[in-house]
């Protein structure tokens, strides 16, 4: 079973008669797998990522991105603007992208990322925006309605305050969060919107006691999904890492057990089922089973113009180019960008959702193999 949110926007395309949108996805997806076959680029990705901003209003255990900003600036960096963003993006429509993912740092903090989202639905590609749901206001929510976002991710990582709020190291986010999903809900069945709401937990030491509560939570708050992330070591390689504790990762071995399981009532886990069964793997720092398709389904680029071939490979800092030295679609059609083909193809080092579970949907065997 393949993630959810592909099925969705399936269906989503289906009940609109897209046809030709559904035609060159199917094309797409068969030009993907050619791609890595022959290990030459015959279409762009599938997956964009654009990371809007290093800032932030929390300060989350799990993440390091404010020292990234320090370092980026101390290189001479500028941000780019607008019109830079929008060059981005049309390079990304350009490549035959199909979504764009918009993350941080908190992307409601840019003051043009309403703009963006929209010039993104323009493009004729999908958006998708991840936000840690303390500024979801009603005028921000109108806002996020109005430029036709097709899906929102809100982070709750604990289904208790005490907890989510330790994680996100800022008192109160758990009833911000909690307020900003109850109206992104209540907007968006008022104005009719296909706006998809998935609350997604990052899961680790602190909040693996709670996963049923979390699915509980995220059930009576009305969103249609909620989904689990492996907490990754991104300070360092994971396969560098030492193991977590004999106890918690009997939790992990339980929690995945439970995930796979149970029936969830009206709430649908996002997770596939594959990805699931790796969750153990994935806390005892093992080397990833799945073959890696990054160099040639994804492709992420920053708010300094920095490239990178994977949200991993970004949260590792490496860098394969800047769009300020070479347009994107250069970048990914050029010689040197294969010799980064050739070191990603060989990669076991993560377990993240968005590339793993673009690895599950081109790795046929997976399913198979991971049992």
């Amino acid at each position: 079973m393949i993630r959810k949110v592909y099925l969705d926007f399936i269906r989503d395309k289906l009940a609109g008669r897209e046809l030709r949108w559904l035609l060159s996805r199917a094309v797409q997806y068969g030009l993907l797998h050619a791609s890595y076959l022959f290990k030459k680029p015959f279409c762009g990705p599938v997956l964009g990522t654009l990371v809007t901003n290093y800032s932030c209003n929390y300060r989350c255990v799990m993440c390091d991105l404010r020292l990234r900003d320090q370092e980026l600036r101390g290189r001479g960096l500028r941000e780019l603007d607008t019109a830079g963003m929008k060059k981005v993006l049309s390079s990304f429509a350009a490549l035959g992208t199909s979504g764009i993912g918009f993350t941080g740092g908190e992307p409601l903090l840019r003051k043009d990322i309403f703009e963006l989202l929209a010039y993104t639905k323009a493009s004729g590609m999908i958006s998708h925006l991840n936000t840690n749901g303390s500024l979801l206001d009603e005028e921000n929510v109108r806002r996020i309605l109005a430029a036709k976002v097709d899906s929102l991710n809100i982070s709750l990582d604990g289904a208790r305050a005490a907890t989510h709020d330790s994680l996100r190291g800022i008192p109160g986010a758990f009833a911000r969060a909690v307020e900003g999903v109850e109206r992104v809900n209540t907007l968006r069945k008022r104005e009719g919107a296909r706006l998809r709401i998935k609350t997604v937990a990052v899961l680790q030491e602190g909040n693996v006691d709670e996963v049923p509560d979390l699915v509980r939570l995220a059930e009576d708050l009305g969103v249609d999904c909620i989904e689990f992330i492996p907490r990754q070591q991104f300070l360092s390689r994971p396969d560098r890492s030492p193991a977590p504790a004999p106890a918690f990762l009997k939790k992990i071995e339980q929690v995945s057990q439970y995930l796979l399981g149970q029936e969830h009532g009206k709430v649908r886990i996002e997770n596939s089922r594959t990805h699931l069964r790796l969750f153990p793997a994935s806390f005892r720092n093992e080397p990833s089973p799945l073959k890696c398709y990054a160099g040639y389904n994804s492709l992420a680029v920053d708010c300094y113009g920095e490239v990178y071939p994977c949200v991993p490979w970004y949260n590792w800092r490496r860098s394969a180019g800047n769009v300020r030295d070479k347009g994107l679609a250069d970048l990914w059609y050029s010689k040197g960008y294969d010799e980064v083909r050739r070191e990603v193809r060989s990669c076991r080092s993560c377990y993240l959702n968005c590339q793993a579970e673009l690895n599950i949907l081109f790795d046929l065997g997976a399913s198979g193999r991971i049992r």
